[in-house]
């Protein structure tokens, strides 16, 4: 196997890991910013932690470290309108971003977007990844609800889009 075929068989595989798309979004009031991401996982139980892969070039990247804080919003399976939504920047006026109203969460005063079938607020303790170009947020949840019952959130393969690899 040649060098071309390596790279090939590697991004074939990365492609096959399962990711869920989720809006992360940070900031307050005209400050806020939402971008959709899909690295995103339950890190620990005790204390209760996430973990969320944020590209370090994205608008939402300097925000976050600002912040200390952010939300994760969970979309729906049949939201993938929504997720699109998110892919390039979108700025909050009157509590919303483009037409997806919002309410500040009641843990961090991160937006919590109504449409989002359930959401989690947290607190950023550490970054990882400082070599790479995504860094890797590890951070305790403080508050969380669903939304809508039951909760089935959309995966990036149901989309029939790709990312990484």
């Amino acid at each position: 196997m040649n060098h071309r075929q390596q790279v090939a068989g590697m991004r074939a595989a990365l492609h096959s890991l399962t990711c869920g798309l989720y809006v992360l979004t940070s900031g307050q009031g005209t400050a806020a910013h939402a971008a959709t991401i899909t690295l995103v996982i339950q890190a620990s139980q005790r204390p209760r932690r996430v973990a969320v892969g944020v590209r370090k070039d994205s608008h939402i990247y300097p925000v976050l470290h600002a912040q200390g804080t952010f939300a994760l919003n969970v979309i729906g399976e049949e939201q993938k309108a929504l997720a699109a939504s998110f892919f390039k920047y979108t700025p909050a006026v009157d509590q919303q971003f483009a037409n997806h109203p919002f309410e500040d969460g009641p843990a961090t005063g991160s937006p919590l977007l109504q449409e989002a079938v359930a959401w989690l607020e947290c607190r950023t303790v550490e970054e990882a990844n400082t070599g790479g170009d995504h860094g890797l947020f590890i951070a305790d949840v403080l508050a969380g609800a669903v939304r809508r019952t039951p909760v089935r959130a959309l995966s990036l393969a149901a989309t029939g889009w790709s990312y990484g690899g």
